[in-house]
Formats: structure tokens, sequence, C-alpha cells
């Protein structure tokens, strides 16, 4: 009796089930990252909308309000350091160009073009130099806007 034959089919067998494993492996580690990639962006993204303060800054500096000149500046730094942080996450590829700028493109840029918003803060100070790109970065992606639906992802 002839055993190489069945030993021949239980290797590639095995091998079959071990390429399938470890693509499947691959594939729940990417799953993972993504999620946590998600996970991440949500936490910015609660913070920003749920903190009072910020919400009124916001919405301060979509309109450009003159009353942004009286907010304390510690506020204002608190809303530019979680700018920063959604920054951070852009620039080592946790999120894409077009979701940040989607999710808070419109509130970067107001602030940074809001001279009352600037009152009692040095924009040219070393120190702002990562929101000050994060916000060019968005004002280009916000001139040259295409919606694409595949884009929009983790």
């Amino acid at each position: 009796m002839d055993y190489t034959h069945i030993k021949d089919v239980a290797i590639i067998i095995g091998s079959l089930v071990a390429l399938f494993t470890f693509i499947n492996g691959i594939i729940e580690y990417g799953r993972q990252g993504r999620q946590k990639r998600a996970d991440q962006f949500v936490i910015i993204r609660r913070r920003l909308k749920e903190n009072e303060t910020f919400k009124h800054l916001t919405d301060m500096a979509l309109r450009n309000d003159p009353a942004l000149a009286d907010v304390l500046p510690a506020d204002k730094r608190d809303l530019l350091g979680l700018f920063e942080e959604a920054a951070l996450m852009m620039n080592s590829g946790l999120i894409r160009k077009e979701v940040a700028h989607y999710m808070f493109g419109s509130y970067v840029i107001a602030c940074y073009e809001s001279e009352y918003f600037w009152v009692n803060l040095n924009r040219t100070e070393l120190y702002w130099q990562l929101f000050n790109d994060f916000a060019m970065q968005m004002q280009h992606i916000e001139n040259h806007f295409k919606y694409k639906r595949s884009m929009m992802r983790f």
C-alpha cells in the first residue's frame, strides 16, 4: 500500500489550512486597527461636540463673532490643543485628510482666519505651528474638495 499519495494530500490540506488561517489573521488585524483608529477619532469628535465651551467657541468662530476677543485664552488654547490632536492623528495616518477635513475643517479654518479668536494668543508662536499647518492643509482641501465616498473611511 502506497501511503506517499495520502501523505502528499495531507501536506497540501495542512498547508491550505495554515494559509487560510494566516490570511484570516491578517484581515482581523486590519479590522482591529481600523476599529482602534475609529475609537480614537470618536473620542476626539465627542470631546468637541460635548464640551460646552468648545461648542460655544466653534459657533462664535464660524460667525467670526467679535466677542471671541473677550474669551479666556486658556479656553482657546484648549480648543486649539484638541485640533492639534486631530492633526497628529491625521499626520500619523490614523485618519485620512479628507475625514479630518469633513469633521473638523470648517471649525479649524474659522478659528485660523478669525482675528478675534487670536486676541491674547500669538498665532506665530512656535507652539502653534502644528495647528497652523493643519489649518493650511484644511484650507487646501476646502479649496479642492470633491466628495468621494471611498475616501470617507478609516
